[in-house]
C-alpha cells in the first residue's frame, strides 16, 4: 500500500509535492504515536485488545482510500497512520512476553512471526497492483480486504504474560 499510494494520488491528478506529503504524513503520524500505543496495551493491560483495534482501524484507512477525495485522504491516511508502528511495537513485545517465549527464545520467535508476516508482503503488491489495471482503487480495497486476516490469526492467540524479558 505504502509504495503505491503516491502513485495512485499523482495519477488521479494530485501534484508529485502532495501525493509524496501524504506518505511523509502516514510515517511521521505513525512515528507520533508508537509509544503512545505502547503504553496504552500497556495500562490497558491487554496488548491484545490494542492490536485488534490498530487491526480494525487499519482497514478502516486503507478501505476509504479507494473512495476518498481530497482532504478525506487526509484523513484516510490518517487513520491508518496512527496505528502502523505501533502495533508492530506491541506485536514483537506481545511475542517476547508469550509464556515459554522468554529470553532464550526470543529471537528465533519474532524471527519466525516476522518471517510469515513477510511472505504477505511478498504477495500481497503482486495481487494488489495488478488490479489496478481493472481500477485504480481496488487495490485499496484488496489490501483492506487482507487486515482481518490479522484478526483471524489474533483470535488464536492467548494472551499470558510469562516471563518477561530481563526477569
Amino acid at each position: 500500500m505504502l509504495g503505491y499510494l503516491p502513485l495512485y494520488l499523482r495519477e488521479i491528478g494530485w501534484p508529485a509535492t502532495g501525493a509524496d506529503g501524504a506518505l511523509a504524513a502516514f510515517h511521521g503520524i505513525s512515528t507520533i504515536f508508537v509509544v503512545p500505543l505502547a503504553l496504552l496495551s500497556d495500562r490497558l493491560g491487554s496488548r491484545k485488545v490494542v492490536l485488534i483495534a490498530a487491526t480494525l482501524m487499519t482497514t478502516i484507512g486503507v478501505g476509504l482510500l479507494s473512495i476518498a477525495q481530497g482532504p478525506a485522504v487526509w484523513v484516510s491516511v490518517a487513520v491508518a497512520g496512527i496505528v502502523r508502528d505501533g502495533f508492530m511495537a506491541i506485536l514483537i513485545t506481545m511475542i517476547i512476553e508469550t509464556k515459554g517465549v522468554g529470553v532464550t527464545r526470543a529471537g528465533t520467535a519474532v524471527g519466525l512471526v516476522m518471517a510469515f508476516s513477510r511472505l504477505g508482503g511478498l504477495i500481497s503488491p503482486l495481487f494488489g497492483n495488478s488490479l489496478a489495471d481493472i481500477d485504480l482503487s481496488l487495490p485499496f480495497i484488496f489490501w483492506a480486504a487482507l487486515a482481518p486476516m490479522a484478526l483471524f490469526a489474533l483470535y488464536f492467540v492467548k494472551e499470558g504474560i510469562g516471563k518477561k524479558v530481563g526477569d
